[in-house]
């Protein structure tokens, strides 16, 4: 063996952590199937989870030709709901 064989690559994908990955998007996904078209749309912008960017209220507002602060209250209103149990035991494992 070379030198290089034997040190770890720190930047390598570890396949556990792939699949808990996944299976947390499959959760995540499946909770916000529980809500409207436009609260999933507003929080799936606003933590960029479509595209990886993060969007400003101002950007999503645009998008459904509201004001930033209907998005805002959009936005809080469906974080109330999925601080619900009902909702976030599912993501409860995930957390650490």
């Amino acid at each position: 063996s070379e030198f290089g064989d034997l040190i770890e690559d720190s930047e390598a994908i570890v396949p556990s952590d792939a699949v808990s990955f996944t299976l947390l998007q499959e959760q995540l996904e499946s909770v916000l199937e529980t809500l409207s078209d436009r609260e999933a749309g507003v929080v799936r912008m606003r933590f960029g989870l479509t595209d990886g960017q993060p969007k400003t209220l101002d950007e999503i507002g645009k998008v459904y030709g509201v004001t930033r602060e209907r998005i805002r209250q959009i936005e809080s209103k469906t974080m109330s709901k999925l601080r619900h149990p009902s909702r976030s035991q599912v993501l409860r494992d995930y957390l650490d």
